[in-house]
């Protein structure tokens, strides 16, 4: 499928470049081009080919896949591809055999550009052309086909390459749909941080033997395991909160407002804490002037405090782990 991808970008650029005065000149090079097209194409193919075989080649040996050597061969390559990749998901439907049905498409679509080619060399005859606008002060010519001008034993042609570039198209669009589902589920596996580039990479854009080559070396893993670790990942970076230390009702009494006028305020730090905030632990208010007692009530307090066989009392607090 590639192969056909390329092609049409070198016919992009060179359409701009295809200008003659007559029809045997605008032939001329239009076969120039589309050959030049075909050989650059095929050159690109083959690299991509090449890239890719050694990418699911490498997958395959490592996961211990039999005939790791089918990753090498043209539509075989994208079956292959499919079975690594396992299980797809098909609009909320699983798809055990996603790769075979990509390879079978992409194989009528191959058979049906391959003919239009074919056809495309049949027409392109200086006679079945003719100049339809000639601008003589810009130097600007219009040459078309005239479907008029076939001989019957063509005048098929005409009709069956319009009717086969429509089928084309519906027929790429059913590539696209396989070959998305079949790649979203090959690089969920391996390739779970990106997987919907690298499909963009692979089905829209004809490079899919170089990113099958570039995550060769990567380990298979169950996506929605890795999208559940990352979710609580990302959940306990951004919780502005945290379960208990940090929230809203955990601020107000150890970092609020009301932390700070009972210990940080003016009873703990103001002009009484120098003297009775720090009176020993004491809870006589009137501790700086005496005791009744001679100074025995304090003393009696630590020695409460120190009782070695005093019980512990239980900690009632439900949160106490927290």
């Amino acid at each position: 499928m590639e192969f056909f991808d390329w092609i049409n970008i070198p016919q992009f650029f060179m359409q701009y470049f295809l200008q003659a005065n007559t029809p045997e000149e605008y032939i001329n090079m239009q076969r120039m081009g589309l050959l030049i097209s075909i050989a650059v194409a095929g050159g690109l193919y083959l690299i991509c080919l090449i890239f890719g075989g050694i990418g699911l080649y490498t997958i395959a040996k490592r996961e211990g896949y039999k005939h790791p050597w089918l990753g090498f061969l043209p539509f075989l390559n994208t079956w292959y591809a499919g079975k690594i990749a396992g299980e797809a998901n098909f609009f909320g439907q699983k798809m055990k055999r996603a790769g075979l049905y990509a390879t079978i498409a992409e194989a009528l679509y191959v058979a049906l550009e391959a003919f239009i080619v074919v056809i495309t060399f049949l027409l392109a005859r200086p006679e079945y052309y003719q100049i339809t606008t000639s601008n003589e002060a810009s130097g600007y010519t219009t040459i078309e086909f005239m479907p008029s001008l076939l001989p019957k034993s063509l005048a098929w042609a005409a009709d069956a390459s319009l009717y086969c570039e429509i089928i084309a198209y519906l027929l790429w669009f059913v590539v696209l749909v396989f070959f998305c589902v079949m790649y979203t589920a090959f690089y969920r596996k391996y390739y779970a941080r990106s997987p919907f580039l690298m499909v963009f990479l692979s089905v829209v854009l004809p490079a899919r033997g170089f990113t099958i080559f570039a995550v060769r070396n990567n380990r298979a893993v169950d996506y929605n395991e890795y999208m559940r670790r990352k979710m609580e990942e990302y959940a306990r970076r951004n919780n502005p909160y945290g379960p208990y230390n940090n929230g809203p009702y955990n601020g107000p009494y150890n970092n609020g407002p009301y932390n700070g006028p009972y210990n940080n305020g003016p009873y703990n730090n103001g002009p009484y804490n120098g003297q009775a905030g720090n009176g020993q632990g004491s809870g006589e208010p009137f501790s700086d002037f005496g005791s009744p007692s001679g100074g025995n009530n304090n003393s009696g307090n630590n020695s409460g405090s120190n009782a070695p066989n005093a019980p512990t009392p239980p900690d009632d607090n439900p949160f106490s782990d927290f």
